[in-house]
C-alpha cells in the first residue's frame, strides 16, 4: 500500500492553512469563519459551497475566472 507523505490541499483542513500555503495558491482568505477566497489576480471574491457531506470541493481555491488554475494545479502537483 501507497501512502502519500503529504496530504493533497483538498484534505486540508483549510482552517490551519497560513497564509503563504493561500498565496501559493494564488487567493487570499478573506473571512476564515465563513470562507471567503480572494483571487489576487482579479480581486473576485467567493465562497466555496460544502458538498453533502460537509466537505470542500476538490478545486474550491480555484477562482471563477481561473485566473489560478495553473498556480494552483502546480502547487497540488508539487505536495503530492
Amino acid at each position: 500500500m501507497r501512502v502519500l507523505d503529504r496530504v493533497g490541499l483538498d484534505k486540508q483542513d483549510v482552517r490551519h492553512m497560513t497564509n503563504t500555503e493561500f498565496s501559493e495558491l494564488g487567493v487570499r482568505l478573506v473571512n476564515r469563519m465563513d470562507l471567503v477566497l480572494r483571487c489576487d489576480q482579479c480581486g473576485e471574491t467567493w465562497a466555496p459551497q460544502l458538498d453533502s457531506a460537509g466537505k470542500l470541493p476538490f478545486d474550491y481555491w480555484v477562482c471563477p475566472a481561473r485566473c489560478n488554475a495553473t498556480t494552483a494545479s502546480r502547487s497540488t502537483a508539487a505536495s503530492r
